[in-house]
């Protein structure tokens, strides 16, 4: 049922149900608060969101109260921000005041507040009440009971979305503080949620802590490659690093987290990366040009034609398992196909996690059906059908391939990559545009955040380099431009492109984007410029 009310003097019409806050954050008012969070209880015990209303002689907690017929609300007179201008000062009358050196610099909430609504000094006449500091609560997570303002958002995650209630609130009055039950940890795989949500420096991650200033870094919006939830994420970066992974919002996927294994994942990026070419040759292995080593891989995939198998990995991106399809269809026909996939984990819950560990493994079913994995690829090796292998993607720890000739393209240095014959340096999904399938059939879009890592390619222009040295060019141009060609090939993918796909992505064969809008294009498609093969 709709209710129809007026906010700041502006008609607006919501549904039943829906709080004061959320009503005039609709109507492009912001209300400041502390202890709100879109995904948790609403305790209304921060005060900073009260407003003023017709219908009641005393400010309400618009977090809490939900709009009323016909009621007028006004979110931002001078009594409102005379009130918040006293909780404000409520609040810091026991806060260090730390600014400088807190790691919540430039994503404090409190000292945004402070700026828009208070700038007042202290009255404090007597020393301030002082509480733990630099405790740490788990190997994740550092707490600095000085700063904490109670909110309890942590309190509530862990009681509502974690499911594990390690956390409380003990003592009374200003004394207050969050604490761990005697005899408990914080254990919880999403643990360090409670790090994003806190609204001032109480709650920080150890991993992060004193890294970086969040005002020198640049964010993209992501996928987390690390299981086939493909939780949506912020990719920190700064110089060239991933700093960090943040959960971004998407109610159709991971709703506001992710689990602190995905998010710490960012740490693989950078460690052990094939920088360069590698060619083995007379027994001897060396660095070489991308010619050099393009050249060598072509001799090998034209001496091997009649025994050759592709191994494609499940954290491949669609473009280059699309591109791959084309490589075999169009120009290796007599090439077996084999999926290489991470090892599967024991973790999974009814929260986020997944025992797949590959982000991409629907995006390998939709192209190419279900694949034999590497158990058959080694017998068809031992068995002789198989002389020559060609991996892109995911490099498996050892593949026991008996005299079979490798090349590989690939991420990361494993016992199967020094095995290899010809290696080829290949992006991570945080050094190129791209898309994911994940386990519910969601299309996602992720974005290049850092140059690539030495002379890494992505996966579809390595395919091109190699269909051109075959004699027969593919013309892989740019992401966008291979994304398009998939998606006249698959009516699944129908309407949908890079852009369409947004932040939110689009369930496959749905022809509808996450957030609602047609995926069908009003004018024509532009990509952008194409990327030199």
């Amino acid at each position: 049922m709709a209710v129809n009310c007026k906010i700041n003097g502006k008609p607006v019409t919501v549904e039943s149900g829906t709080t004061v806050l959320e009503a005039a954050r609709g109507a492009g008012f912001e209300v400041p608060h502390f202890c709100w969070h879109p995904g948790l209880s609403r305790p209304a015990n921060c005060r900073m969101c009260l407003v003023d209303a017709s219908n009641s002689p005393k400010p309400i907690p618009s977090c809490y109260i939900t709009v009323a017929e016909n009621a007028d609300y006004t979110t931002d007179s001078d009594h409102v921000r005379e009130l918040r201008r006293a909780i404000l000062e409520f609040i810091l009358l026991n806060h260090p005041i730390d600014c400088a050196i807190c790691d919540q610099a430039g994503e404090c909430e409190l000292q945004n507040n402070y700026f828009d609504y208070s700038l007042q000094e202290s009255r404090l006449a007597t020393d301030k009440v002082h509480k733990p500091k630099v405790t740490p609560l788990s190997d994740k997570i550092m707490f600095d009971g000085e700063r904490c303002i109670v909110c309890t958002r942590c309190v509530r995650f862990c009681d509502e979305v974690a499911k594990s209630s390690e956390i409380g609130v003990i003592n009374r009055g200003e004394r207050s503080e969050i604490a761990i039950f005697p005899g408990r940890a914080l254990s919880n795989p999403y643990s360090m949620n409670i790090v994003d949500i806190c609204p001032v420096g109480a709650l920080t991650s150890r991993d992060f802590r004193f890294k970086c200033r969040v005002w020198f870094m640049e964010s993209v919006d992501s996928v987390c490659d690390g299981c086939a939830r493909g939780c949506n994420v912020h990719l920190d970066h700064h110089k060239g690093e991933v700093m960090r992974f943040r959960p971004r919002e998407n109610r159709s996927v991971n709703d506001w987290w992710m689990c602190d294994t995905g998010r710490l994942s960012y740490r693989g990026i950078h460690d052990e990366r094939v920088l360069a070419p590698v060619v083995s040759s007379a027994g001897r292995t060396g660095r070489a040009t991308w010619a050099d080593g393009v050249s060598a891989a072509i001799e090998l995939l034209r001496e091997g034609a009649s025994g050759l198998g592709i191994v494609l990995g499940a954290t491949l991106d669609l473009e280059s398992l699309f591109a791959a399809r084309r490589l075999v269809r169009e120009v290796l026909p007599q090439a077996r196909v084999f999926m290489s996939a991470r090892e599967d984990g024991r973790d999974q819950d009814d929260i986020l996690l997944r025992d797949d560990k590959n982000p991409n493994r629907a995006g390998v079913a939709a192209l190419f059906g279900e694949l034999p994995g590497i158990a058959a690829l080694r017998n068809a090796a031992h068995a002789g059908t198989v002389t020559h292998v060609l991996v892109i993607g995911h490099p498996p720890e050892a593949m026991d391939l008996g005299s079979s000739k490798l090349v590989m393209a690939t991420t990361h240095v494993t016992e199967a990559v020094r095995a290899a014959a010809v290696v080829l340096p290949l992006q991570t999904h945080a050094e190129h545009d791209g898309t994911f399938i994940n386990f519910e059939q969601h299309v996602q879009r992720f974005h290049g955040a850092v140059a690539p890592i030495g002379e890494a390619l992505s996966g579809w222009q390595i395919i091109g380099k190699l269909s051109v040295g075959l004699g027969h060019d593919l013309r892989l141009t740019s992401a966008a431009a291979v994304f398009k060609a998939l998606v006249a090939a698959e009516p699944a993918f129908a309407g949908m492109t890079h852009h369409s796909l947004g932040g939110s992505g689009c369930r496959l064969g749905s022809g509808i984007a996450a957030d609602g809008a047609s995926l069908v294009q009003s004018g024509p498609l532009v990509d952008p410029a194409p990327v030199p093969a």
